[in-house]
């Protein structure tokens, strides 16, 4: 089961990024990370949306034997709204 250079449940969490680090005092094994499933990770470990659907999704893609890997999110759409809203306004103005 274990592919590369991940060899415990935290490397995992660390590989995978996107704030799953944070969690990783609530997984004591491979067996506990591997066989959870969204409604223990929502009502037993408190886990979030965001964060369980990148959990389960790596988790998955390691099953399948790709290396967890840090994706960045995407700066085009991080903007905040009050940017967005201020930019329009001057568009609006011209």
């Amino acid at each position: 089961m274990l592919v590369g250079q991940v060899d415990t449940p935290e490397s995992f969490l660390k590989a995978i990024g996107r704030g799953c680090e944070k969690y990783t005092e609530k997984f004591k094994d491979w067996d506990h990370l591997f066989k959870a499933d969204t409604i223990k990770l929502k009502h037993e470990l408190g886990i979030g949306a965001k964060q369980r659907k990148w959990i389960l999704m790596w988790t998955n893609k390691y099953r399948l034997g790709i290396d967890p890997y840090l994706i960045q999110t995407s700066k085009k759409h991080t903007m905040k709204r009050t940017e967005r809203l201020a930019r329009a306004k001057r568009r609006r103005q011209d």
